[in-house]
């Protein structure tokens, strides 16, 4: 097998003309003497013309009846080789390492293009290339398109993007011969092109880039074989369509033949994209050698300089062939297997170039992370020596590690003593095994540096890399950003969970995956890490881990408990001997002397060294310094030969050789190198030495010169420890002249950093961070040093915080940390101010009152509190808009909080005011209903949704940003029990007789599974990759179902066999039954019996929790029932509730139980692991520490707590109360959860405190939520109706609340007469009660509204509506309409509603009619008997075009979305009409429904001078038209429309300009703004948005945002927490960035 793609058989796949007389039936002989010898005389030159001179005569032959059946014969062989892309080969087993896709060029077909004269029999993609080494596991593909210019027929419009769209959507659309989809994408793609072929795949790669749909597959290609491709096309492609044109055989010219003239347009623009694609590829390149026949002459059909694309990296290769014959099969194979055996060795090498950088972007942002470790590795790998290091590579262990079993997983121990180069060793294996093609991913732990110490940093830093790397890890990422997941504050073992456990570890790469993790002594928890390795072993793609490190007892005895589960081997990096002896002879080269003194020095520094690189290191700079040889060997006498009595040697050269002055600078950076946060840069540390060493020449030559050897500066100017051993030395040895006093250094740290941000010029630092080079670190890292400082009777520390905060300076620093997205500092100002608060108090407790500074505790206590609300009340809007702290962020504060107290002086008169709102920060962050028809049964959390169900059998997904609905899963019967997968992306409902399997974002239904009789389930889980479910239920048995059988059916787990075949009829039937996250086990409790723990893939029970008490007992019956259970996903523990008062925790593998006296009747675990939430029988709320069994917050409310749920990130408490769901996020879970990571890492060996939050403890009662709202048409009053049914009435601008009624029922419509003498409100029930004002005489004292009478409606209501004079009274329901004197007090008329869906207004100019809009027509009806005078026809007219990609439907958007509807989406609601302030026109507002989510609307403008009675005749259609799509594609909920007289900038950016009065519509937009735009048929239609001020995050529950509502003058009214809150002096400002 020699020959590639021809095999010496004349063009089956030519370029240009001689494909042409292929289709002719020529001889061999005839092909070599006429061609082209018989033309028709057309216009061409001299050249074209001899090569045309014999066409006609060749046309003349072709009627010849041996050559037409040749011709039939070869197009029947051209439609039998298929189009499309189609499997040719596919491996047996197992995930294919690689696709490989043929693409054929012009004139060519998908298979005889790649067969041996043009033999289907010798089709060798498939007959030999699999069978070649290296192939068998490589899918390959072969693409057909209609390439087949010859043919006859009308013109061809197709073009090389045709070919390419096609190409694409068979890779992301296309199904296998089985009917299962192609998945294409999700391993490394190499493309093999031919011709034409090529630049089909060059486009089909630069559409696939810039479309959504096609962007995962498409990025996936790692390489691309070009054969003859025309880079820059050829001459001959004009010649070709000149001859099609002329064709006696009906041929035509083709669009696709045009694009390859030489330059044309379409290669240049091909050619100028795929440019700035192909460096993430490997690209090889195979010319012609050979001239090709045309005609009677031969030439070359494509020259090298067309064939080769000349970038850096191409391979580029000459193939012994013409355009017709290539024996060069062997060439393309051996290239073919290169990139084959690195994408099987290695992701690094082939398919990190072609990561999508808006996909690793989106991941970096979910990671927060700034990707790989390079700068550690440069640091290490820069000090490698050639030559070291390569002892290991021949220890039989690392071989093991890395060439055993590719299924398994192992783990590799390398320890060694301090200093002997195991980092050194670590950046070798690393470089070692990137160069080999392995894929590696790294992480180097540093003492140094706070941020490179967690087991956090390490599993973000993993994740992101192999995400780099890995298409199929980066397509599972890619679903955590769509989710809005963060990482970066989440605890260790929810990232473990969510990225390797359930992601990673279930993906089949064919391949393992090396990590090396270096210093894991320096971890702050390793046994953490560990205990999360010890799940590898199930992992289906193989994990070889090398742990380097120190030997410790703590490690050594946890690898040894990790090894009962997985493989671990352990090599000692203390035999060092050869590297050692190289190093020093290396360094002693550059030493003067003769060789035989430099081996004497040599041998005698190695024997002495201990292995101890630190110390060869330390000792060779002092030997270096010696002038004689008897200096040299007086110097290796008396040098130590331990470390730290060499330091104690380089301490004491350091005081006797620097100044005082030398010795103090040396102090103070010590000090800094020692306890800062994390290295300092050079720059960064000349900044922090100002102001008393301003003048510093050379900063890195005086470090050397002051500190000597102790410090030293890494490869990216950062300034560091020469060791940790070093650092410990100066630490812990006590009496140095340089020794430094941790607590002491943290608080010269801290006064330095808040000195320096109190310097004057804050507003040029602010707005220029990036100029400062200290400012970021002394703005985020004063908190860590306040934290870590010591307190004495001392007040300065104290006194420089108060001032700091009772400064200018704060504002700005909060500024500056909103605007370079380190928020968080906020959180840990908090923590770090409450600790040192906590000491300064303990400290202070023995000295006199009189001196205590309790003004300043105080201010900067309730500073802690602030600073933990301002991030989760405003952190969203504060990241988008740093600058709204000096403003907004203040004004929506509560008015006893010390931000408001300190902004309330500097306020300018005009600016926005709130009242009403609550006087003091509250936990309770939204309220609203669930369902009035239906009880509220269950809630469940998940990163962007959470989840209640109802009795009815209905799933509602709520965003948890908003507690707004998102969608609903109807399952269609009541619910027993559901779950969600791993993923969130499925759902299983398990009702009274089917089970139904649900895809959640697309909501459809995947499986319908009937359920077994009379068996109910209690409980629920997926399992093996979601591919099948697991059951308990009531009848004592475990049953599973295959989702991937034809037709899923449950089956019983083992047989009859129940949860003990020793004794299984004792059991009674079960209480209570949870499955762990996995499904392979299920925790079970009967009444009289301990809980047990039942594992279903091996079929018995696993442990049973009895507790001490219960051991000796002998009746069963005397076992303490266990009640509520649920499972720790991320520990392995049983949490559950004892009914005698008891919560407890239990682990069945290690039978260890803890327990805690607290009567709690309901227990659910958070999604982390850390905490869990109890509720009592009193509507008592307490979050627990898991580690710690203790309460570190409790909430009390009267109502019952019906099912509760913590948020995967542990803010927020969700729970069920009747039928409201209430939203908790009190300050105590905010700090844990924005926490640094290390705090939950090293929770296991902190000492817990049982002591409450004093900050969120305490009472934390919701109010009844307002169900209602009525702004006053004439004053400032309104009226708010309750759930419980209370109506008060109230007016903004001061005076006493009265309250108007006392109901039963929630209030649903409260409504006022134009001029507020008339008050309507309707409940629930559907009573009705109209009230008639009476004064109150006192301006003190709000008007009362006594009943003036009251009706029942019948059916739902829909609208109330006061007349214009107050004589009448329309009330629309869902079957009727009524109209109701006011002076009689009776019913006047009804009639049948025949749009229930309609509006009803008051006309804007006459006050005798009434209008009711619907979505057909405008009706004029007579208020005085509901006759219709008139009815309108609307005319749609659309408005501009909206761009295709923003008007479809988009079943992802936002559920609070207005965005203009697809043409072809059918509205059937006018859910509302707004008139503007001056009566000139109406907007409608319509809406059409979405399935099984919200409505989404649009909105129609109407001008009501069409209106007028005595203008209106017959049915005169009425014109509206749709507001512009750039506002209504802002628009989330419209609130009004508002008079405006003119407009100010608010925040100093623009000076005043006043304006004409104008209408101003109101509305909320996408990002929680209030905005207006100026509305009228005299404003342009490109009119400025204007936005006002944003909501705080409270403000945005779901029933507030449907009750909040504007007056006429611009107040802004917004339920909040059961009170209204008002803004004003807003509508005539305009925040400006």
């Amino acid at each position: 097998m020699k020959m590639f793609h021809r095999f010496r058989r004349k063009k089956a796949e030519p370029l240009v003309i001689p494909t042409i007389i292929e289709t002719l039936p020529q001889s061999p002989h005839q092909q070599e003497k006429e061609h082209f010898s018989n033309a028709p005389d057309i216009h061409r030159n001299a050249t074209t013309t001899s090569n045309l001179s014999s066409y006609a005569i060749l046309a003349d032959q072709a009627k010849d009846d041996k050559l037409e059946a040749r011709r039939r014969e070869r197009s029947i062989e051209r439609h039998a080789d298929p189009m499309g892309l189609n499997v040719v080969y596919a491996p047996k087993e197992g995930v294919p390492t690689a696709d490989i896709i043929l693409v054929h060029g012009l004139g060519g077909t998908s298979q005889k293009t790649w067969s041996r004269n043009r033999d289907a029999q010798l089709f060798w993609p498939r007959e030999w290339l699999p069978s070649e080494p290296g192939f068998g596991q490589a899918r390959i593909l072969s693409f057909g398109y209609n390439a087949h210019f010859a043919s006859s027929g009308r013109e061809n419009i197709m073009n090389i993007a045709d070919f390419a769209k096609d190409l694409l959507f068979g890779m992301k659309y296309g199904l296998d011969q089985n009917s299962e989809e192609l998945e294409i994408g999700k391993v490394p793609i190499i493309f093999v092109v031919h011709s034409m072929g090529g630049l089909v795949v060059k486009k089909a790669f630069i559409l696939g880039q810039n479309d959504t749909q096609y962007r995962q597959t498409i990025v996936s290609t790692c390489a691309i074989l070009f054969l003859s491709t025309p880079h820059r096309g050829t001459n001959l492609a004009e010649l070709l369509n000149r001859i099609l044109t002329v064709s006696v055989f009906n041929h035509s010219a083709k669009q696709y033949i045009a694009e390859l003239k030489q330059n044309s347009p379409a290669l240049q623009d091909i050619n100028e994209q795929f440019r700035n694609i192909a460096p993430r590829m490997q690209i090889f390149s195979f010319f012609e050698t050979h001239q090709t026949a045309v005609g009677p002459k031969r030439m070359m059909v494509l020259e090298k300089d067309s064939s080769i694309l000349g970038y850096p990296d191409e391979v580029s290769k000459p193939l012994d062939a013409d355009h017709h014959n290539d024996p060069n099969y062997v060439s393309v194979r051996n290239a073919l297997r290169s990139v084959l055996r690195r994408v099987s060795t290695s992701d690094t090498a082939v398919q990190a170039p072609v990561s999508n950088e808006v996909d690793m972007s989106r991941i970096k942002t979910v990671l927060a992370t700034s990707g790989a470790p390079e700068d550690d590795y440069g640091f290490f790998r820069s000090r490698w020596m050639p030559g070291s290091c390569e002892w290991v590579l021949q220890c039989p262990a690392f071989h093991s590690w890395l060439e055993g079993d590719p299924n398994l997983s192992r783990i590799l121990w390398v320890h060694g003593v301090p200093g002997c180069g195991k980092s050194i060793l670590s950046a070798f294996l690393i470089g070692h095994l990137q160069d080999a093609g392995y894929s590696c991913q790294y992480f180097f732990f540093r003492f140094g540096d706070s941020s490179k110490k967690t087991v956090n940093s390490l599993l973000r830093s993993l994740a992101y890399q192999i995400a780099f790397q890995t298409p199929q890890l980066r397509a599972e990422m890619q679903k955590l950003a769509d989710d809005a997941v963060r990482f970066e504050k989440a605890e260790s073992r929810i990232i473990w969970q969510k990225v390797f456990a359930t992601r990673l570890c279930r993906l089949r790469l064919g391949k393992p995956l090396y990590w090396i993790i270096d210093a894991l002594d320096e971890c702050e928890s390793p046994q953490l890490l560990l205990s999360l390795l010890s799940s590898i072993c199930s992992s289906k793609v193989a994990l070889r881990i090398m742990l380097v490190g120190r030997k410790t007892d703590t490690l050594s005895t946890a690898l040894q408990r990790l090894e009962i589960s997985t493989p671990v081997d352990a090599v000692s990096a203390d035999e060092t001997k050869g590297d050692l002896e190289l190093y020093v002879a290396r360094e002693v080269r550059f030493m003067r002397g003769n060789p035989q003194f430099k081996a004497r020095v040599v041998q005698s520094v190695c024997e002495r060294a201990q292995g101890n690189f630190l110390w060869v290191h330390l000792v060779l700079k002092e030997i270096l310094q010696c002038h004689t040889e008897d200096a040299i060997e007086q110097a290796l006498e008396e040098l130590p030969p331990d470390l730290e009595p060499l330091y104690h040697r380089m301490q004491t050269t350091l005081s006797n050789a620097s100044r005082p002055s030398d010795r103090d600078l040396s102090k103070i950076i010590f000090t800094w190198v020692i306890c800062s946060q994390r290295a300092l840069s050079l720059e960064e540390l000349s900044e922090a030495l100002k102001p008393e060493y301003s003048h510093v020449l050379d900063l890195q030559l005086t470090i050397s010169q002051v500190c000597g050897d102790f410090v030293v500066i890494d490869n990216q100017s950062r300034v560091n420890m020469v060791h940790q051993t070093a650092r410990e030395y100066l630490i812990q040895t006590p009496g140095l002249e340089h020794s430094i006093t941790p607590r002491i250094g943290h608080q010269e740290l801290f006064m330095r950093c808040i000195g320096y941000l109190s310097r004057p010029n804050r507003r040029l630092r602010t707005e220029r961070p990036m100029t400062q080079p200290f400012l970021q670190y002394a703005a985020t890292s004063w908190p860590f040093h306040l934290g870590s400082s010591a307190a004495s009777l001392d007040h300065s520390v104290l006194l420089a915080l108060a001032n700091f905060f009772q400064s200018t300076y704060l504002l700005d620093w909060i500024s500056l940390l909103a605007a370079t997205d380190y928020m968080r500092t906020l959180i840990y100002a908090s923590q770090g101010i409450t600790s040192y608060l906590g000491k300064k108090s303990r400290v202070d407790a023995e000295s006199s009152p009189l001196t205590d500074p309790l003004h300043e505790k105080e201010m900067l206590e309730l500073w802690a509190v602030d600073l933990v609300k301002i991030i989760g009340k405003f952190g969203a809007q504060l990241m988008r808009h740093p600058k709204s702290i000096y403003t907004l962020v203040p004004t929506f504060c509560p008015k006893t909080t010390m931000i408001f107290q300190r902004c309330k002086d500097t306020r300018a008169s005009h600016s926005i005011t709130v009242t009403g709102s609550h006087q003091k920060w509250d936990d309770c962050l939204s309220k609203f209903y669930v369902g009035r028809d239906c009880q509220s049964l269950k809630i469940t959390c998940m990163d962007r949704y959470f989840l209640i169900l109802t009795s009815d059998g209905i799933l509602r997904l709520y965003e948890t940003s908003t507690s707004q609905p998102w969608q609903r899963i109807v399952h269609g019967e009541r619910i027993l029990c559901f779950r969600f997968s791993a993923s969130h992306e499925k759902c299983v409902t398990y009702g009274l007789r089917e089970t139904k399997i649900w895809l959640v974002k697309q909501r459809r239904q995947l499986h319908s599974i009937a359920n077994p009789p009379r068996a109910k389930a209690l409980d629920v889980a997926f399992r093996n990759d979601d591919s099948a479910i697991v059951s308990c239920s009531d009848d004592k048995r475990i049953r599973r179902c295959e989702l991937g059988d034809t037709e899923p059916t449950w089956h019983i787990v083992d047989g009859d066999r129940a949860f003990d075949s020793t004794n299984s009829n004792s059991y009674n039937s079960p209480r209570r039954v949870a499955f762990n996250a996995a499904g392979t086990q299920v925790a079970v409790s009967f009444r009289g019996f301990p809980l047990l723990v039942w594992d279903v893939e091996i079929g018995e029970i696993i442990g049973r929790c009895e507790r001490a008490s219960d051991r000796n007992k002998n009746r069963q019956d005397l076992y303490t029932d266990v009640g509520p259970i649920c499972w720790n996903s991320v520990t392995g523990h049983v949490l559950g509730l004892y009914n005698d008062g008891c919560v407890f925790k239990w682990h069945p593998l290690e039978s260890s139980s803890h327990e805690a006296r607290s009567s709690e009747t309901g227990i659910s675990c958070s999604p982390h692991g850390a905490l869990f939430v109890t509720s009592n029988s009193e509507g008592m709320l307490k979050v627990w520490n898991f580690y710690h069994l203790a309460i570190i917050y409790q909430l009390s409310c009267h109502s019952p707590v019906t099912d509760m749920a913590l948020s995967p990130d542990g803010r927020r408490i969700y729970d069920l109360r009747e039928s409201f769901c209430n939203v908790w996020e009190p300050n105590a879970l905010i700090r844990m959860a924005e926490a640094d990571e290390r705090s939950s890492e090293t929770s296991s060996t902190m000492a817990g405190s049982t002591q409450l939050s004093l900050a969120s403890e305490g009472p934390a009662e919701a109010s009844e939520p307002l169900t209602a709202l009525a702004v006053g048409p004439q004053t400032s009053c309104y009226c708010s109706g309750d759930d419980v049914g209370v109506v008060r009435l109230s007016c903004s601008n001061g005076g006493t609340p009265s309250r108007v009624s006392q109901g039963f029922m929630p209030v649903d419509y409260i409504v006022w007469s134009d001029d507020e003498h008339y008050l309507a409100t309707a409940d629930l029930g559907g009573r009705l009660n109209v009230r008639l004002k009476v004064p109150s005489g006192d301006s003190n004292l709000v008007a009362r509204y006594p009943l003036l009478f009251e009706a029942k409606t019948g059916n739902s209501l829909r609208q109330i509506l006061f007349s214009h004079s107050a004589e009448y009274l329309l009330i629309a329901t869902t079957g009727f309409t009524e109209l109701w004197s006011l002076k009689t007090k009776n019913m006047l008329n009804t009639r049948p509603n025949t749009s229930p869906s309609s509006r009803w207004i008051n006309h804007p100019s006459e006050s005798s009619l009434l209008v009711q809009c619907t979505l057909a027509d405008v009706r004029l009806l007579q208020w005085s008997d509901l006759v219709e005078v008139a009815c309108l026809p609307l005319e749609h007219k659309f408005p501009e075009a909206v761009p295709e990609s923003e008007s479809e439907s988009d079943p992802s958007r936002r559920p609070s979305s207005s965005f203009p509807l697809s043409r072809n989406e059918d509205y059937d609601a006018v859910d509302e009409v707004f008139v503007s302030s001056t009566g000139s026109h109406l907007l409608i507002q319509i809406s059409s429904p979405r399935g099984q989510r919200p409505r989404v609307s649009a909105f129609l403008e109407l001008d009501t001078h069409d209106l007028s009675a005595s203008s209106v005749s017959g049915n005169t259609a009425i014109v509206v038209k749709e507001l512009p799509f750039h506002i209504s594609k802002n628009i989330a909920r419209i609130l009004g429309f508002a008079r405006s007289n003119h407009r100010r900038p608010s925040y100093g950016q623009l000076s005043e300009a006043a304006l004409e009065p104008e209408d101003a519509l109101v509305f909320m937009d996408h990002d929680d703004w209030i905005c207006s735009f100026a509305f009228g048929s005299d404003v342009p239609r490109n009119t400025k948005i204007m936005r006002h001020f944003f909501l705080p995050q409270d403000w945005l529950g779901l029933d507030s945002l449907r009750l909040a509502s504007i007056s006429k003058d611009g107040k802004f009214y917004c339920p909040k927490n059961g009170e209204v809150a008002v803004v004003t002096n807003w509508l005539n400002s305009e925040w400006i960035d």
